[in-house]
């Protein structure tokens, strides 16, 4: 043992000297004396692993190990040596199964490394190192991958947290926090990382299409004309900007985007899809059926499955339509996964336990507001006609109209009011909650508003809470035959939240308005004082001036011809942030009315459903 361990400080002496090829040399020497010397073979690994020489090394742990199976020191520096020679595959044979720290983690790396790593080996690596941002980073997509996005999105928070000037990071976050539905804070996390990168297109890019998706088309528009001018052909851009022209009516101008695109990139694949956008504005059906066939199925599978469905529902296709729009759904299922908990259903079902009449009888009486007339209600089920009803109530001088604001939700969140704290609600909880309605609402209407129009149209499921806090308010009710809203709303093509999920499926479609009616009519019953009023769809298509002569009749307004006009009306109010955005500036049509009846067979299996609706709404099936 003595002369193993001169052996080893003259070894040592030798690395300490610069000599490490010295000092492996007299190991080697030795070992081919007394191959199975285990403290010779341990330090000439050591050597060899110091001195990069790792295929080496990782041949002398080997051995150890092979001499030792139990240990521990040199199976993890076999792994270690394996994994800095490249070989992950077989430092993962080496390292994966074992109870030490280090081994688990050191498989977790090889893992990684075969690019087989999961969520636990990245978590397992963070956890040695917090400060790893591309660990995270990985974690984040890992996640993801999973199905767990708010993991996810706290991963690429701390990616971003380690490494604040990466903005790939930031894109990476931007992104998760879009499938968490987090639309404000990725718009946030986008502007950071323009504020980092100003220059940078697919920076813009992201930021352009958070813009977008917060509602800020001027925003968005500026960043993406941005993302194209800084980049000879960046195509993305060209395809986001002209979807955003098209959501905003300005097809001109989406026309002179795709003109400059088959100047800078003509055999652009993504020109056909833009070309059948422009070309279906225009009213070129079967031109834009033609283009969107030929446009490849990654392009924009959510829009482009959109524009077919439509396409073909405008040909009479309804086989083909109803194909591309459960396509379309499962797209968007697919981009924004669903978030756990309740689905919007559960809430309505919560909602519709608490509507009995032992529970309205048990509510404390409250005083009534003398300080602000109430607002009026628009609602009914989404795709009835509430929009093309709030348009022609902005042409109406001394009217402001609320579209789809979150301002009764949040007056009442802010509260904590739940349908239990209904009963319970006294005078001074509801006069907060009608200030804190209403300093949002002004802070939106101009001066000189005379009647307030809050246009929601699943508002229609908040009836006890309207009545508890504005029971003076005058409620319109937007019907609609309820095969045709049902089948529109699965037709449509929402920005998904937990309520607008639920039309993702035809099933599910019909059980939201078969629950959110419900809750409606028990309403109107167990409060027969609530002055309603209801709009027929059917009725303003047929023949609108009448149609609205008795729905201004009911909100003391006077009438004139020119209301009636509700393209300029629509023409004048700005971007329209439903999805009736391209038929509200059309000419009133009617091929949207019966669509149903084309559809028959899909529909069939939702059909007892909404048949005990179809009689009581007064249709005629």
């Amino acid at each position: 043992m003595t002369d193993v361990s001169e052996l080893i400080a003259a070894a040592t002496a030798r690395a300490r000297a610069n000599d490490v090829a010295g000092g492996l040399a007299l190991i080697e020497s030795a070992l081919q004396q007394t191959p199975d010397e285990r403290a010779l073979i341990e330090f000439g690994g050591l050597l060899a692993a110091h001195s990069g020489q790792t295929d080496r090394a990782a041949a002398l742990f080997a051995q150890l190990l092979a001499l030792d199976p139990g240990n521990d020191p040199a199976r993890i520096n076999l792994a270690t040596a394996l994994l800095s020679a490249g070989r992950a595959a077989e430092a993962l044979a080496v390292a994966d199964g074992h109870a030490h720290a280090k081994l688990r983690l050191l498989a977790a790396h090889a893992r990684v490394a075969t690019g087989a790593g999961e969520a636990a080996d990245y978590e397992a690596i963070v956890a040695a190192d917090p400060r790893d941002y591309r660990a995270w980073n990985n974690l984040g997509s890992a996640r993801l991958a999973e199905g767990r996005v708010d993991d996810a999105v706290a991963a690429f928070d701390e990616a971003v947290r380690h490494a604040p000037n990466d903005v790939r990071l930031y894109i990476n976050l931007a992104q998760a926090l879009r499938d968490a539905g987090r639309f404000d804070v990725r718009q946030r996390v986008m502007r950071d990382a323009a504020a980092l990168a100003p220059n940078d297109p697919e920076v813009l890019l992201e930021l352009g299409t958070a813009e977008a998706a917060c509602e800020n088309p001027v925003g968005a528009e500026q960043a993406l004309r941005r993302a194209i001018a800084l980049t000879d052909g960046y195509t993305g851009a060209f395809v986001e900007l002209g979807l955003l022209l098209e959501s905003v009516n300005r097809i001109d101008e989406l026309e002179q985007v795709v003109d400059a695109l088959a100047a800078r990139a003509p055999d652009a694949i993504e020109l056909d899809f833009l070309r059948a956008w422009v070309a279906r504005r225009r009213g070129h059906v079967a031109e834009a059926l033609a283009l969107a066939e030929r446009v490849p199925d990654e392009i924009h599978p959510l829009r482009r499955h959109q524009l077919l469905g439509d396409l073909y529902d405008r040909q009479g296709q309804p086989e083909k339509a109803f194909a591309a729009f459960t396509a379309m759904n499962a797209a968007a299922q697919s981009l924004y996964p669903a978030a756990p908990g309740d689905s919007y259903r559960d809430r309505l079902a919560v909602i519709s336990a608490r509507l009995t009449p032992d529970q309205v009888a048990s509510w404390h009486p409250l005083a009534p507001d003398r300080h602000r007339a109430a607002p009026v209600f628009v609602v009914g089920f989404p795709r009835s006609g509430t929009t093309l009803l709030d348009t022609l109530l902005m042409n109406v001088d001394g009217v402001h109209v609320l579209e789809e604001q979150p301002f009764l939700a949040l007056a009442t969140q802010s509260m904590g009011l739940t349908e239990d704290g209904l009963a319970t609600l006294d005078d001074a909880g509801a006069a907060a909650m009608r200030v804190s309605y209403f300093d949002q609402a002004d802070a939106v209407t101009p001066p000189g508003t005379r009647l307030l129009v809050d246009k929601h149209p699943l508002h229609m499921v908040r009836i006890a809470t309207i009545r508890r806090l504005f029971p003076t308010a005058k409620i319109v009710l937007v019907e609609r035959h309820p095969c045709d809203a049902v089948l529109s709303c699965f037709m449509a093509n929402f920005r998904l939240n937990t309520a607008m999920r639920s039309f993702t499926t035809l099933d599910e479609t019909a059980r939201v308005y078969d629950a959110a009616f419900t809750i409606f009519e028990n309403g109107i019953r167990l409060f027969p004082e609530l002055k309603v009023h209801r709009v027929r769809y059917e009725r303003m298509i047929a023949d609108l001036e009448s149609e609205l002569r008795g729905l201004f009749n009911f909100l003391d307004l006077e009438w004139h011809p020119h209301y009636a006009d509700h393209r300029t009306s629509a023409l004048a109010r700005g971007p329209v942030k439903t999805a009736s955005y391209a038929q509200i500036t059309e000419p009133l049509y009617t091929r949207a009315l019966a669509r149903w009846e084309r559809y028959r067979t899909p529909l069939a299996p939702v059909m007892p459903i909404l048949e005990p609706w179809i009689d009581a709404l007064g249709y005629i099936d």
